[in-house]
């Protein structure tokens, strides 16, 4: 659907409903096609999946989220959302279709069996196949291409894969710990203190320097 005539429809729901003081954004959420803002009063459309939905897809995304606005936050899709879904033209559904289109993510991971999922971000930590193991098995690790092709990993990944395939596993240490960096380079045998642990790396403050450290790169001291 257009994007600029789903601003328009999710504007007309809103004042239809009695929403004239909400306001309708646009982000770029790819796993849920829509939010409700309580606090700013805002409806939230994901734009790379409005564009790939059908006008009733969308409809049912707007009227889901309207549906939240007029039950009121402690209600998540308890039985109240669900009868005001209902009522006002919503199928009432949690989620989205399974059958609805999806972006294609760009990164895919395949098993030996065939097995594959996709992941938006490139891969920071080692998978393996859950539809082969419950349990974590590197005879079912996951092979990873960006856009159909071989691509680089991200130094955690390769890192901890060498680990694992040496028999040891990457355990995150605390803000507080102390951490010595191991790769070869400038700042290698250096020695600080966590100061806080990001998505990929540490925050490792050595003397009078804040160092960013990925998780790979370093062990405790």
């Amino acid at each position: 659907m257009d994007l600029r005539d789903a601003f328009a429809m999710a504007e007309d729901l809103l004042q239809h409903h009695g929403l004239g003081e909400w306001t309708v954004a646009f982000d770029g959420a790819k796993r849920r096609a829509g939010i409700c803002r309580f606090g700013p009063r805002v409806l939230g459309l994901s734009a790379p999946l409005t564009v790939l939905h059908t006008v009733d897809e969308v409809r049912d995304t707007i009227l889901h989220e309207i549906a939240h606005a007029l039950a009121g936050p402690s209600h998540g899709h308890d039985a109240t959302w669900r009868e005001i879904a209902q009522r006002i033209g919503s199928s009432g559904e949690r989620c989205v279709s399974p059958d609805s289109a999806v972006p294609v993510t760009p990164w895919l991971g395949s098993c030996p069996a065939g097995h594959t999922t996709g992941r938006h971000r490139r891969p920071e930590r080692v998978m393996t196949c859950a539809q082969c193991s419950r349990t974590f098995d590197l005879a079912h690790l996951l092979t990873w291409t960006h856009h159909g092709r071989p691509a680089e990993h991200h130094p955690n990944y390769d890192a901890e894969l060498a680990r694992l395939r040496s028999g040891r596993r990457l355990r995150l240490l605390r803000p507080g710990a102390r951490a010595r960096i191991v790769v070869p380079g400038e700042y290698e045998g250096r020695v600080g203190k966590v100061a806080k642990v990001g998505r990929t790396s540490y925050h490792l403050r050595a003397g009078g320097a804040v160092l960013r450290v990925p998780f790979a790169w370093v062990e405790k001291a």
